[in-house]
């Protein structure tokens, strides 16, 4: 089972969300804030995935990613905001988000975007371990 850690301020999203996730079968780890979000991580919670909400107080959704991708560089993130703008749209994909949604977010379009995070995270790994096969077998093959 996937493990998805959800980080959203409001917590009516954040217990309709977790709720629609668990639906889908996933095992969610839900947390109001991005520090709390961050001590679980440290504390060595497997995750899968990263859903966050873009404007939480204390520390916001793109600060927290910069974090995040310190301690899980390959974990892919979505970013979910009430507060669409170009130049956020623009910042969290140069940081590496997998996807940047507006809210709200309809069961259906949520599902679609977890399972295509997971499988392209997926993808990435299984795309990693044979390039290091190929190459290692190229560097065998023309020495």
């Amino acid at each position: 089972m996937k493990t998805i850690l959800l980080v959203d301020d409001e917590l009516e999203n954040l217990q309709s969300l977790g709720e629609i996730l668990n639906r889908f079968g996933y095992k969610v780890i839900a947390k109001p804030d991005a520090q709390s979000a961050l001590s679980v991580v440290r504390e060595g919670a497997s995750v899968d995935l990263v859903i966050t909400d873009y404007r939480m107080p204390g520390m916001d959704g793109l600060e927290f990613l910069i974090l995040l991708k310190q301690i899980l560089p390959t974990v892919p993130v979505v970013m979910l905001t009430a507060y669409g703008a170009v130049e956020t749209y623009l910042k969290s994909l140069s940081l590496g988000v997998f996807e940047y949604v507006n809210k709200p977010v309809k069961a259906k379009e949520l599902g679609r975007i977890v399972n295509a995070a997971l499988e392209s995270s997926d993808e990435s790994i299984t795309t990693r371990e044979g390039t290091s096969a190929s190459l290692g077998q190229i560097k065998m093959g023309s020495a």
